[in-house]
């Protein structure tokens, strides 16, 4: 059987729950088979800001993706033409995902509206799911993984969510608690104990895999 590429991309500017519930979701994937993983932590990486001036969808220049920047996005692009699952992970920051995840997913327009070639919708029919993790239990985190959800779906993504089988808990995808209500907390593990969060996350690397075995054979 073919080996299909689930990706994993963590927005937190540090490493704490969200890495942790993104690696708990991508091992349970590995653990369905003929499935490998690879994950990025934004943190790790620098990408600029999307300028919105579209000459990346020129034809002339095809193939090459954005011509205003050189950085980190070179290598992201290429992992999200090669994968068949994405899994985007982020921490809450005022009602929606951080503003490192928001950037990659502003630079992704070459993967969207290129007249032509290969990169021409490049994530349609690809699987995608998120997980958000709040400090408080109800801090925006479906508000969050609709946001992702409208990222998927204007690229024409196959979005999953964790469905009933997530009960109690969030449909929509992975919805975690770090239960840090003092914020200059340093326990950025605090997430571990949050039971029905960690359940989430290993459901919805599970459903992304499914999804990938029955669309990608």
């Amino acid at each position: 059987m073919t080996e299909r590429l689930i990706v994993g991309i963590c927005g937190s500017p540090r490493k704490g729950g969200a890495e942790i519930l993104l690696r708990r979701a991508l091992a349970e994937a590995e653990n369905r088979g003929s499935i490998t993983t690879k994950i990025v932590l934004l943190r790790q990486e620098k990408i600029s800001y999307c300028s919105g001036c579209l000459e990346c969808s020129d034809p002339v220049e095809q193939g090459s993706g954005c011509q205003v920047h050189s950085d980190s996005m070179d290598k992201i692009v290429d992992l999200l033409l090669e994968c068949h699952g994405l899994i985007m992970a982020t921490p809450v920051y005022l009602g929606g995902p951080t503003a490192q995840l928001k950037t990659l997913m502003d630079r992704t327009e070459p993967l969207l509206r290129y007249v032509a070639g290969p990169w021409k919708s490049a994530m349609r029919n690809k699987i995608g799911a998120g997980i958000a993790v709040g400090g408080n239990r109800g801090g925006g985190q479906e508000a969050t993984l609709q946001a992702l959800h409208h990222f998927f779906f204007v690229h024409d993504m196959v979005v999953v969510g964790t469905g009933p089988e997530e009960w109690p808990g969030c449909y929509l995808g992975t919805s975690a608690w770090s239960g840090i209500m003092d914020y200059r907390s340093e326990d950025l593990e605090a997430v571990r104990h949050d039971q029905v969060g960690m359940r989430a996350a290993a459901i919805i690397g599970r459903r992304v895999a499914e999804a990938v075995g029955r669309m990608f054979r």
